[in-house]
């Protein structure tokens, strides 16, 4: 089975990813994090916790997180809540999924290859990569695949999230934005809960529309929205649980 390649690094290997993540907290929830931040991160776990406790899922949970379009936040705000989880001192693991244009191992500095898409393939081993201090690791992308919907469609797809369930109390899963390609609507079936990230400024009402309707259609349950990127001046991050909020949202081109 594909779950057997699922590997973690040699000590020599870790000790080079945990020095790389060393460099690149900055944008990740932290100690210094700011107040409001550090705050609106603990609402939206909490919340996240109380939309899936009455679920009958074996294992750990699954949460996808995606936006409506490029460039909206999705990977910083996923890397953070699954930070937040493991502040918890549960463990927690953060899965790039995004195999069209990856991003969290920029984020965090580490090798993109050996990730994902190589485990779905059956290609090379997927490593997982351990966080120094934080009952935290991550699974990159992997390299870039020809084919990223029918991998997160095949069956495969379906047994590592099975797999990984009985390992992790929390899995987070990054995804590509969802008016864009069919790959959150597809994961959105292997996951309990889907937070839909929303840019101050830049997504539109009609987008976020959009967004919410794919999801509704592939049985997606969302379990919140989360604003980011609004203008320090007028706050800083904004949370809102559950669907009903949505037509709540407005945006304009403010500043960021």
């Amino acid at each position: 089975m594909a779950t057997k390649k699922i590997t973690k690094k040699s000590s020599k290997e870790r000790a080079a990813s945990i020095a790389a993540v060393k460099k690149n907290r900055a944008r990740i929830l932290g100690a210094d994090s700011p107040f409001a931040v550090k705050e609106s991160y603990i609402q939206l776990r909490t919340n996240l916790l109380f939309s899936v406790a009455a679920t009958e899922t074996e294992g750990g949970k699954v949460f996808a997180v995606t936006s409506a379009n490029p460039s909206e936040g999705k990977s910083t705000t996923a890397s953070n809540i699954a930070v937040s989880f493991a502040m918890l001192g549960k463990s927690t693991l953060l899965i790039d999924c995004d195999m069209r244009k990856p991003n969290v191992h920029k984020l965090w500095r580490i090798h993109g290859n050996n990730g994902m898409s190589n485990l779905l393939t059956g290609i090379d081993n997927c490593y997982v990569n351990e966080v120094e201090e934080l009952p935290l690791s991550i699974i990159s992308a992997g390299d870039i695949p020809p084919n990223p919907s029918e991998l997160l469609a095949s069956s495969k797809f379906e047994d590592v999230v099975t797999f990984l369930r009985n390992h992790f109390d929390y899995i987070i899963i990054d995804t590509p934005p969802v008016n864009q390609v069919a790959d959150a609507q597809i994961i959105a079936k292997n996951v309990d809960g889907v937070v839909l990230v929303v840019s101050s400024g830049k997504t539109q009402l009609g987008e976020l529309a959009a967004a919410q309707k794919a999801l509704d259609t592939s049985a997606g349950k969302i379990c919140g929205f989360i604003l980011n990127n609004v203008n320090p001046k007028k706050g800083g991050y904004s949370y809102r649980y559950g669907s009903k909020y949505a037509n709540k949202y407005y945006y304009s081109n403010t500043e960021n």
